[in-house]
């Protein structure tokens, strides 16, 4: 698989949140299925759970109420408390699968949390990645900085 010579650039989003690094970590990583909102954003009928699961090489998964799994992507790093990455396969063929990288920074109201999704170019097509990425642009932002940090800063009252 040749990548393309043309350039989109990723998306990045950002939420700063009200726990520790290791804390906002686990929360992200660890709770995944209590924060993502299978009703809006699934790839199969009927979603009932979605994981992550913690080593290198670990799978990013959806599961049915059927039992079926779903896989999203794979594990690339797993570095707590400070990163997170996996591959992206939504959609897309394992030679076109995305990157998605997200960093936990320790900043004095808590933790700021970076979500950064790359790899359009391996599309090979400059418009169908440019609009992909344009909804994802939107869809991160909606997981990222409403519903995992809602769910992140609603932990510190527990």
């Amino acid at each position: 698989m040749s990548v393309a010579a043309f350039s989109v650039p990723p998306v990045i989003t950002s939420a700063t949140v009200k726990v520790s690094p290791a804390r906002a970590f686990e929360l992200f990583a660890g709770d995944l299925a209590r924060w993502w909102p299978l009703a809006q954003f699934h790839t199969g009928p009927d979603p009932v759970d979605c994981k992550i699961e913690p080593e290198v090489g670990g799978r990013v998964y959806e599961r049915s109420k059927d039992g079926k799994e779903t896989m999203w992507g794979t594990v690339v790093a797993f570095e707590p408390p400070h990163r997170l990455a996996f591959s992206w396969l939504i959609g897309l063929p394992a030679d076109q699968a995305q990157l998605i990288d997200i960093r936990f920074m320790a900043e004095a109201a808590g933790t700021r949390v970076e979500l950064t999704h790359s790899g359009w170019e391996k599309l090979g097509d400059a418009a169908a990645a440019a609009t992909l990425r344009e909804r994802y642009d939107r869809g991160w932002a909606t997981l990222i900085e409403r519903c995992y940090a809602e769910y992140a800063n609603a932990a510190t009252a527990t």
